[in-house]
């Protein structure tokens, strides 16, 4: 799934490569409907420019001239490509936006349900009821925001009894982060990802805080994970996935100590870990 470092990437060559570009026509193309109409869309979209693209944790948000927006989850496997060219074709496309200089974004691999239109100014209010994915409203702090210091790191952790690893998932606590970038964060940390989440002392604190600051930053100067689906806007992955340190690497030595890597499931959710350098208090 596309986490934080991949949704910025679009975000940033969307502003830089499709921002100023007015709508000429919508397709809605997908093979189940979603919360608007291909008549809806044509109706406040056609004509007018995109004027800015946001992030919210893993949404994007699209602001058009006249006061819509569109609020995307890219979910596990969507892609956005805009051509000309593409450096691989388009597939399974739900939502195309034509623009009049002969340019083309395509949405695809992800169901209308996860797109929606609506006036700009209820963005930020948006309470969608249909997955708790997409509730602007209630998104958690932005971890590379001017807001996630140290101090409210220590707030949200205090007093929290489930797993480490479950808490930093919880995008209502923190947007942004998910299942491959949190395992990678702890292991930086070396922090269990079992680890009560209220547990953890003031050092261990300033250690999370850090890993999370470093292992973004890092996703991001490597273009993103494309483990799964995500690619650039021309259609190139991103090469994250090559310098995974525990990811995908059950039974591989680790990179610091050498011990084996390990895979359990925490909450249901498949995690990788070094048993040696991420040992439980």
């Amino acid at each position: 799934m596309p986490e934080l470092p991949e949704v910025e990437i679009l975000r940033r060559e969307l502003q830089a490569q499709a921002v100023g570009r007015t709508v000429a026509d919508v397709c809605l193309t997908g093979r189940r409907p979603g919360s608007f109409t291909q008549t809806d869309a044509r109706a406040v979209l056609v004509n007018r420019p995109l004027v800015a693209v946001r992030r919210r944790g893993k949404l994007l948000v699209l602001d058009f001239d006249g006061g819509h927006s569109l609020i995307v989850h890219l979910m596990m496997v969507g892609q956005f490509l805009l051509s000309p060219p593409f450096a691989s074709e388009p597939r399974d496309v739900a939502l195309t936006l034509q623009f009049i200089d002969g340019t083309m974004l395509t949405l695809g691999q992800v169901d209308l349900q996860y797109v929606h239109l609506l006036p700009t100014k209820h963005v930020d209010a948006w309470p969608a009821t249909q997955s708790s994915l997409g509730l602007v409203a209630r998104l958690g702090v932005d971890p590379t925001g001017p807001h996630f210091t140290v101090e409210a790191l220590a707030g949200l952790l205090h007093g929290r009894r489930g797993a480490l690893k479950l808490l930093l998932m919880n995008q209502s606590v923190i947007a942004g982060l998910g299942n491959t970038y949190v395992d990678e964060i702890l292991f930086n940390a070396r922090l269990s990802p079992t680890r009560v989440a209220g547990s953890l002392s003031p050092d261990e604190i300033r250690r999370l805080h850090a890993a999370i600051a470093e292992e973004l930053a890092r996703g991001l100067a490597l273009g993103g994970s494309s483990e799964m689906a995500f690619v650039h806007l021309d259609g190139t992955p991103g090469r994250y996935q090559d310098a995974f340190r525990v990811n995908q690497r059950k039974g591989q030595p680790c990179p610091v100590c050498g011990a084996t890597i390990e895979r359990l499931k925490v909450g249901g959710r498949g995690t990788y870990w070094c048993p040696q350098c991420q040992q439980s208090a």
